[in-house]
C-alpha cells in the first residue's frame, strides 16, 4: 500500500460531532454522483492535475443555449465570490464548458441556466442548492465517522472527485493497526455534489464491534491512511434505547425563565425499562426517573436557567439503565441571555418593493407582473392575494415595525391600474382585472393606514430605479436629481408623507451621491455592509457594523447610512423563505440572540427585495413570512425590538464618521449593469444618443433640461406635452432593470433589452421628426442682402443658431423661429456663388454630458444646406444632411472605452 497523510475527524468533541452529524446526514438523502435534477438530465465533470475543471450536462436539446453559472466559495453551499458565466458548447452528446485553472483546495459551486427556456437548473431541483467541488483537495482522506442508532456506521470522506473512491474495511478486536481483520470488504463510496464529499453507510454490526478501514482511490491507485499512518477505526457502540429528537418550548431564554425540554425516545425491546434521564448543562445535572414503555416515549424536563450564565449551550443527554449508561446524545443548542443593565437589540427590516415599467410608449401593458404580484400570487386564508398585499396584511396583524420603499415606478403603475379606463394588453397574461384592481386599491389603503399608525416607515426612491453612479459618471447629474425629486413627489402624492430616507437603487453608491442627496433633502440611506464598510476610511468612532454611520464627503456634506447585515439579509433572501416556518423562526431569533450577546443595544439592519422571496417560493414563502413576523412579535420587548429606520437613527444617535466609500453595490461591483457585454453597451449607447437629441430639442424649444415631469395617471407613460413626455421616456430608459436583465450574468428575457431600446428609439425618431419640420424654403440675394425664408412646422417657438459660411467668411446669428414662415435679411459682402447654411441647437457639452455625436462650438447640428446662388435669384441646392441617426465611429470608441469594465 502507498501511504498518504490525511486528517481524521473520528474523535471530535461532542459539540462538533453533533453539528457534523447533522451536516453529513443531510448528505445521505442526496443523489449519487452525476444524477441531477431529473431523470432526463445528467451532470458530470472532470478535473485535471493543473486545476482545470470541465463540466458536462446532458438531457437538454442541443439547439438550446445553456449557461454555466459558477463562483468560488469558502466551502460547500457557502456564499460565492468571483461569480462568472460561460456559454456551454454542444459536443455531440452533452453541453460542456471548461473553467479554471483553480488552485488545489479551491471550492467552487455551480448551477446551470437554460437561456432558451428561461429555467435555472439547480442540484436536486432545490432552488438554492448547487453542485460543489473541492478542486484537487490537499486533505484527501479527511474523515468523519459515527455510529447510527441501528448499529450501522456513517462514514464520510474527502476524495479527489470525480475519482472512484473505495473504502476497504474489516472487523477487528481493537483500534490498533496490525490486528488481524475478518469479513474484509471493499465498497465504492458515493460522491455527494451537495457537500462535495464521499459517503457510505456500512453495517449494521454487533454492539461493541471494532471496525478498521482505509481508502483506495481506484482512479489514481492511491491508498489513504490516517494522519499518523494508521488505519481508521471506530467501535460500534449503540443501545436498545434510541434518541429521536428533543425540543424546547422557546427558541431563546432570558436568565431565570424555566426551560421546558421535550425528549423523544424509542425503547426497541418488548418490555418496559426503568431508566434515569440526566441532562448536563453548564456543569449542572438535571435528572428524572422514568419508565420507558416499549416503543416511543415522550419525556419532559425543566431546566432552571437562573443557574445557567449567558451563552449558547449544547446540553448532554445521558440515559442510564441499572446504573449503566445506555445512550448519550447532544441536545439542540440552548440559548440563554442575560439582559441586566443592557439595552435591547434593534432590528430594522427594510423591504425594497420594485417593478420596472411594463407599459410601452403606446400605453399597452407588455408584462403582467405588477397586476399578478399585487393580487394573484397565492392563496392565503382562503383568498387569492399577491406578495405586496400579503406583506401589508401580516404587518398589520403582528406587533412589528418595518421600513419599506415603494419605487415610484411601482406606485405609478398601481395608480395607472386604478385610473385607466381601457386596459390594453399585448398578450393573454391571465390577469383578472376586477380582482387585481380591487387588490391594488386595498393594498395601497392598508399601507396608508400602517404609515399613519407608525408601523411602516416609507423610503423614497429615484423614480425609475436608475443605477445612479453610472449616470453621474456620464455627467447626467440633472437627471439623477430630477428622478430623486420626482420620486419624492410621487411618494408624497400616494402616501401623503415626505420621505427623508431613500433606497439607493441596487445599493449602487458613489460618494458624489452625498451632495446630490443633500440637495434633495435626503438624510439617510441603506447600503450593503460587505460591499462598503471594509473599504471605507474611518474618521472618528468605530467600524462596528451594528450602528448608524455618518458618511462625509470632502465638502463636509453628510448623510447617515445603515449598513445591512449581509449574511442575515442573504438568509432572508435565499434561505428563510424556502424551508419550514418553524425552522425559519428559530434560526432568525437565535441568530439575533447571538448578535445581542456580542453587541447589546446595537442596530441590526436586514434589507432586501420585498417580493422576490415570496414570488420565488410560493409554496413555503407566505407561511415563512408569517412565522418571521409572529416570532418577532412574540420575542420583542426585553432584549429585542423592531424599529423603523428613522426610529433606529433617532434612538441610536450616529457618532461614527466614515468617508471614501468605494463605487460599489450589493453585488460588490457594477458588473451586473455594465460589464462590456454588447447588449448592455448598446442600451447605454442609446441612452446617451437619445439624451443628446433630447437636450438639443429641449434647448431649441426653450424648455428646461431634466424637467420635473407631471404624469397624468390615465395617460401612462405620457405627460402633458411632447417635451415632458420624451423626458419621461428617457428617465424610463435610465432604469437599472434593462441592463441587469440583458446578457450575463442574469441572462434575463430579451424583452428587457427591447423595452429600453424601444423608449430610446422613440425619443430619437420623434426628435428627428420634429427637426424635419424646420425647413429652409428659399434663399435670395438682393444686392448685399441675403434673404432667407425658414419654415417652422413645430407648434412652438424655436431658438436656433444660424451659421452661414461664405468662403472664408462666417456669420453666426441666433435666430428665433415663430410658428410658420420666418423671413430674415442678412447683410453679407463679397458673396460667393456657393454658400453653406447650417442650423444648430445651441447646446454645450456640460448640458449634454457623455455624447455619441460630437458637439462643436455652435452646438448640435440640426440641418445643413449647400446653396448655389446667381446674381438675381437663388436656386437652392440639395438638402445635404441632418445628423439624425448618424453615429460617429470615434465617439463610439470613446464611449466603449469610458464605459469599460468597472
Amino acid at each position: 500500500m502507498i501511504k498518504a497523510s490525511c486528517l481524521s475527524m473520528v474523535n471530535l468533541p461532542k459539540k462538533s460531532k453533533t453539528l457534523l452529524l447533522l451536516f453529513f446526514l443531510t448528505s445521505l438523502v442526496s443523489a449519487p454522483l452525476f444524477i441531477s435534477t431529473s431523470q432526463s438530465i445528467s451532470v458530470n465533470f472532470t478535473v485535471s492535475s493543473n486545476g482545470m475543471v470541465t463540466i458536462y450536462i446532458g438531457g437538454i436539446p442541443q439547439n438550446n443555449t445553456v449557461i454555466l453559472h459558477y463562483g468560488i466559495e469558502s466551502g460547500p453551499q457557502q456564499a460565492w465570490t468571483s461569480i462568472s458565466n460561460v456559454v456551454m458548447k454542444w459536443d455531440g452528446q452533452n453541453f460542456s464548458a471548461t473553467i479554471g485553472p483553480f488552485a488545489n483546495g479551491t471550492w467552487i459551486g455551480w448551477v446551470f441556466y437554460d437561456n432558451t427556456t428561461g429555467q435555472w437548473i439547480n442540484y436536486d431541483n432545490h432552488p438554492f442548492w448547487n453542485w460543489n467541488l473541492e478542486v484537487n483537495p490537499p486533505n484527501v482522506g479527511q474523515t468523519y465517522a459515527t455510529v447510527l442508532q441501528n448499529g450501522s456506521i456513517l462514514i464520510t470522506a474527502i476524495g479527489r472527485a470525480p475519482d472512484e473512491f473505495d473504502i476497504h474495511y474489516g472487523l477487528t478486536s481493537g483500534p490498533q493497526t496490525g490486528l488481524p481483520w475478518s469479513n474484509i470488504t471493499d465498497e465504492l463510496m458515493t460522491y455527494n455534489p451537495l457537500w462535495g464529499n464521499y459517503t457510505i453507510i456500512i453495517g449494521p454490526f454487533k454492539p461493541g464491534q471494532w471496525v478498521q478501514w482505509v481508502y483506495h482511490d481506484l482512479t489514481l491507485n492511491q491508498w489513504y491512511h490516517n494522519v499518523s499512518g494508521q488505519n481508521f477505526a471506530i467501535q460500534d457502540v449503540y443501545s436498545f434505547i434510541q434518541y429521536i429528537n428533543a425540543s424546547y418550548n422557546r427558541y431563546v431564554y432570558i436568565e431565570g425563565q424555566p426551560a421546558n425540554v421535550s425528549i423523544y425516545l424509542q425503547n426497541t425491546i418488548s418490555q418496559a425499562i426503568n431508566s434515569l434521564i440526566s441532562i448536563q448543562v453548564a456543569g449542572k445535572a438535571y435528572n428524572i426517573s422514568s419508565t420507558l414503555k416499549p416503543g416511543y416515549n415522550l419525556l419532559s424536563l425543566t431546566l432552571d436557567t437562573s443557574q445557567i450564565p449567558q451563552g449558547i449551550y449544547y446540553p448532554q443527554l445521558n440515559i442510564y439503565v441499572n446504573n449503566s449508561l445506555q445512550r448519550q446524545a447532544t441536545l439542540p443548542p440552548l440559548y440563554i441571555l442575560n439582559i441586566t443593565g443592557k439595552k435591547p437589540l434593534s432590528l430594522v427590516i427594510v423591504w425594497n418593493m420594485h417593478q420596472p415599467l411594463y407599459v410601452a410608449p403606446n400605453g399597452s401593458w407588455e408584462q403582467p407582473w405588477v397586476w399578478l404580484h399585487t393580487g394573484q400570487d397565492f392563496y392565503w386564508d382562503g383568498s387569492l392575494v399577491g406578495a405586496y398585499e400579503l406583506q401589508a396584511l401580516l404587518i398589520k396583524q403582528f406587533n412589528v415595525s418595518v421600513t419599506i420603499d415603494f419605487t415610484p415606478v411601482l406606485l405609478y403603475q398601481w395608480e395607472t391600474i386604478l385610473h385607466e379606463k381601457n386596459y390594453s394588453f399585448t398578450s393573454n397574461f391571465g390577469i383578472n382585472p376586477n380582482h387585481d384592481i380591487a387588490a391594488v386599491n386595498y393594498t395601497i389603503n392598508i399601507y396608508r393606514q400602517l404609515i399613519n399608525d407608525g408601523k411602516v416607515d416609507v423610503l423614497t426612491v429615484p423614480f425609475y430605479h436608475p443605477l445612479q453612479p453610472l449616470l453621474l459618471q456620464d455627467g447626467y447629474w440633472s437627471d439623477v436629481l430630477t428622478q430623486i425629486r420626482m420620486g419624492e413627489n410621487f411618494t408624497h402624492e400616494v402616501f401623503g408623507v415626505w420621505a427623508n430616507g431613500t433606497w439607493t437603487p441596487e445599493m449602487a453608491f458613489d460618494m458624489d451621491l452625498v451632495g446630490v442627496y443633500n440637495e434633495s433633502n435626503i438624510s439617510y440611506t441603506i447600503l450593503d455592509q460587505q460591499g462598503f464598510l471594509p473599504y471605507t476610511t474611518l474618521v472618528t468612532g468605530s467600524l462596528n457594523p451594528d450602528q448608524p454611520f455618518i458618511v462625509e464627503n470632502n465638502l463636509g456634506q453628510t448623510i447617515i447610512v445603515l449598513f445591512r447585515n449581509t449574511t442575515l439579509s442573504n438568509e432572508f433572501g435565499f434561505k428563510f423563505f424556502s424551508q419550514s416556518p418553524q425552522l425559519t423562526a428559530q434560526e432568525l431569533i437565535q441568530q439575533l440572540a447571538e448578535i445581542y450577546m456580542n453587541n447589546p443595544g446595537g442596530v441590526v439592519t436586514v434589507a432586501l427585495d420585498g417580493e422576490n422571496p415570496l414570488i420565488f417560493n410560493p409554496n413555503t414563502g407566505p407561511a415563512d413570512l408569517y412565522a418571521i413576523y409572529q416570532a418577532l412579535s412574540e420575542y420583542q420587548g426585553q432584549w429585542l425590538i423592531t424599529q423603523t429606520a428613522s426610529e433606529a437613527i433617532a434612538t441610536h444617535k450616529p457618532y461614527s464618521v466614515i468617508t471614501n466609500l468605494p463605487v460599489n453595490s450589493w453585488d460588490l461591483n457594477l458588473n451586473y449593469w455594465n460589464n462590456g457585454y454588447l447588449g448592455k453597451t448598446e442600451i447605454w449607447q442609446n441612452v446617451s444618443l437619445a439624451r443628446e437629441y433630447l437636450v438639443a430639442y429641449t434647448v431649441a424649444v426653450g424648455a428646461n433640461i431634466s424637467p420635473l415631469v407631471y404624469l397624468p395617471l390615465n395617460e401612462t407613460p405620457n405627460s402633458t406635452n411632447l417635451v415632458y413626455t420624451l423626458w419621461n421616456y428617457l428617465y424610463v430608459a435610465e432604469g437599472s432593470d434593462w441592463t441587469w436583465q440583458t446578457g450575463p450574468p442574469a441572462y434575463g428575457p430579451l424583452w428587457f433589452k427591447e423595452q429600453a431600446l424601444l423608449y430610446t428609439s422613440t425619443i430619437i425618431s420623434e426628435v428627428k421628426h420634429q427637426f424635419d419640420l424646420i425647413r429652409l424654403q428659399s434663399v435670395k440675394l438682393d444686392g448685399s442682402n441675403l434673404k432667407l425664408s425658414i419654415y417652422n412646422g413645430i407648434n412652438t417657438t424655436v431658438h436656433l443658431l444660424l451659421v452661414i459660411t461664405n468662403g472664408k467668411q462666417q456669420i453666426q446669428l441666433p435666430i428665433i423661429l415663430s410658428q410658420g414662415q420666418n423671413n430674415f435679411k442678412i447683410k453679407i459682402y463679397n458673396i460667393s456663388s456657393q454658400l453653406q447654411i447650417a442650423l444648430y441647437s445651441p447646446i454645450t457639452p456640460s448640458q449634454v454630458g457623455l455624447t455619441l455625436i460630437p458637439i462643436n462650438s455652435y452646438g448640435f447640428l440640426v440641418a445643413q444646406y449647400q446653396v448655389n446662388l446667381n446674381k438675381s435669384t437663388s436656386s437652392m441646392g440639395t438638402y445635404l444632411l441632418t445628423l439624425i441617426g448618424i453615429l460617429v465611429l470615434s465617439a463610439i470608441i470613446v464611449i466603449v472605452m469610458k464605459r469599460g469594465h468597472i
